[in-house]
């Protein structure tokens, strides 16, 4: 027997419980199997009936918010939300929402202050927390996250030249033991397709062949959907129209007559964590450092304005405005002029 995640809870055999003092008698009132987790636990312990001197923790506003509002994010932001929230939950353990003030979001963020990403991703978290708290009513007043301010962040420079990028394809199709690799293929399919278009990631993985016309290849970015429902064109070029014929060769190959463009080798859609291990597997063979999928889309949208300006640029990059654009092509290359004499 052992206690509870909340004071006045215990478990034994297995399943949580709420103890309760009457006179000299305690009362044991089943709630949930261990095994079932702690939101089910949280909600199972609010639904008693006497519930009301039991107060509203921070670990079941999680709950809660992890069951309305965390659905309706992709799933690699789900991964990071449940990261960042058991941070919180366990920071907060004692706290309900109203209990939460700036020094205390203060104090939880001091903890990252030499992670400017962590830092500010983390404040995102509470600060999104606490707005669900006044929205459920669980809390009055201002949000106490909204006077902590942000870290700057550096922005990266990492510019992925033609000869790395070559010999990170090579190093995709060759493993360690020197053999051709199965997955080489795919991952040399998304890695041009990614630099050739421009695209994120997760939307280079949602592609589906329906997407794909005599026009071009039509992308609907999922990070503008909720604002701009920005949507991107990318006309056919010679190299563009021999990646799809890559890809529709390996289709066949693989029998992978499935919507998604990019599959694995048993025809199942690539997920987001097998296209980013191949990626780093083939980028630690190369011997090249620092660098990240993400600077694929860096290196397109910056080789796209030197070639046809920064206007183009944002166009492919879905970009509502110049600034957006900045952040990914200003400090990447080094610009070049001849000497005074």
């Amino acid at each position: 027997m052992t206690k509870g995640p909340v004071k006045g809870t215990q478990i034994k055999g297995g399943r949580y419980y709420r103890v309760v003092a009457r006179g000299t008698r305690r009362i044991w009132l089943p709630l949930t199997t261990v095994a079932e987790g702690l939101p089910a636990f949280f909600r199972a312990l609010a639904d008693l009936e006497d519930a009301g001197c039991t107060p509203y923790l921070i670990q079941q506003l999680v709950a809660d918010w992890q069951r309305d509002v965390m659905p309706r994010h992709a799933t690699k932001t789900q991964k990071d939300d449940k990261r960042y929230c058991a941070i919180v939950a366990e920071a907060f353990a004692k706290f309900t929402p109203a209990d939460v003030g700036p020094a205390d979001v203060t104090d939880l963020l001091a903890l990252v202050r030499n992670k400017p990403r962590t830092h500010n991703a983390l404040r995102t978290m509470v600060r999104e927390l606490m707005r669900y708290a006044i929205q459920r009513e669980t809390r009055q007043g201002p949000n106490p996250v909204d006077v902590v301010p942000t870290m700057t962040n550096t922005p990266r420079d990492r510019y992925i030249t033609d000869s790395e990028l070559r010999r990170i394809k090579v190093a995709a199709m060759r493993g360690a033991d020197d053999k051709d690799t199965r997955s080489g293929p795919m991952l040399c399919a998304l890695v041009d397709m990614a630099y050739l278009t421009g695209q994120r990631i997760g939307d280079l993985l949602a592609l589906e062949w329906s997407q794909i016309s005599d026009a071009g290849v039509k992308f609907k970015p999922s990070k503008t959907k909720a604002t701009t429902a920005a949507k991107v064109g990318i006309e056919w070029t010679p190299k563009l129209a021999d990646v799809v014929r890559r890809l529709k060769a390996l289709r066949v190959e693989r029998h992978a007559f499935t919507p998604k463009v990019f599959t694995t080798q048993d025809g199942q859609p690539y997920t987001y964590w097998g296209a980013s291990t191949a990626w780093r597997r083939a980028v630690k063979r190369s011997s090249i450092k620092g660098l990240t999928f993400h600077d694929l889309r860096a290196k397109a949208l910056t080789d796209k304005a030197q070639r046809e300006g920064r206007r183009a640029a944002q166009t492919m990059g879905a970009h509502s405005t110049e600034g957006q654009t900045a952040s990914y092509i200003d400090g990447r290359v080094t610009p070049m002029t001849r000497a005074t004499r």
